[in-house]
């Protein structure tokens, strides 16, 4: 039953999200300095056990100039569609790390 609770909030915000959807570049490309991505990825053999990572790079060389781990304890179920609000809240922690310790980057 929670879990269909839990599905309805996640599509609502997922509809009311996608509103802010861009499908078109903002942003030119040559004037790209940094690159970054994120990643959730799981424990061998674990369905909350994960580490969350957050990489930055040099656009020009791809030079790797910043990285972070955390391991992280995900509580809220595997829906399919909804990945993003099991893992997001542990990437914005490491985007606020970054943005706190290097706000050049």
């Amino acid at each position: 039953r929670d879990g269909r609770l839990l599905r309805c909030w996640w599509w609502l915000r997922q509809r009311w999200l996608r509103s802010f959807l861009t499908e078109t570049d903002v942003v030119d490309p040559e004037r790209l300095r940094r690159i970054g991505g994120v990643d959730v990825s799981f424990v061998k053999g674990s369905e909350t056990d994960a580490c969350a990572a957050l990489v930055v790079l040099d656009a020009a060389t791809l030079e790797v100039i910043h990285t972070s781990c955390r391991r992280v304890v995900l509580t809220a179920p595997y829906i399919p569609g909804y990945l993003a609000f099991r893992e997001v809240r542990f990437l914005l922690e490491l985007l606020a790390e970054l943005r706190e310790a290097a706000p050049h980057l």
